[in-house]
């Protein structure tokens, strides 16, 4: 039963950290590219963005950014 308790706690844990918004400079660190190609690929669809704010601030859900690194990955 704790372990059971253990594993969810880890779920819920990771699924919040790729829940995390980041903004357009981790999301560039995070794929190694620079800020303008993160806007970029959110112009052209390739990554969903969200709008915060104002509307003028961009981020980005870890969650999609690391889909779009493991569906664009030469590996």
């Amino acid at each position: 039963m704790a372990e059971d308790t253990q594993k969810n706690m880890k779920d819920v844990l990771l699924d919040r950290e790729l829940d995390r918004m980041l903004t357009v400079t981790e999301a560039a660190e995070l794929l190694g590219v620079s800020c303008a190609s993160i806007r970029r690929y959110a112009n052209e669809g390739k990554i969903k963005v969200y709008r915060v704010g104002s509307g003028r601030h961009r981020r980005f859900r870890k969650r999609d950014v690391l889909e779009y690194l493991e569906k664009n990955s030469e590996f």
